[in-house]
């Protein structure tokens, strides 16, 4: 994960995962990722982009674009629904 990546409360991050940063191009820098986010193994989410809140990222999705609330990511390269509770049941440990 690098360093300048923001994370939000509750975020569950699973292993395997990559958050980085882009050193070039349009999504040049680090995501920044909302509250209440499961980010499943082996995804990567990488460049500037913003992760909404309550956001399911599926095992192995790659994830370069802005994702909006209440949404489920899946797949290579990844799209989304939109889907209310999209975490509910995921979220562990919640503070």
């Amino acid at each position: 994960m690098n360093p300048k990546a923001k994370i939000g409360k509750n975020c569950n991050i699973a292993q395997g995962v990559t958050i980085a940063q882009a050193n070039r191009g349009k999504n040049e820098g680090v995501p920044e990722i909302g509250n209440e986010v499961w980010i499943g193994p082996n995804a990567v989410i990488v460049g500037n982009v913003k992760i909404g809140n309550n956001v399911l990222i599926a095992p192995n999705a790659y994830v370069n674009f802005d994702v909006p609330e209440n949404a489920v990511v899946i797949g290579n390269p990844a799209t989304f629904t939109q889907k209310t509770n999209a975490t509910e049941g995921y979220i562990n440990n919640k503070i």
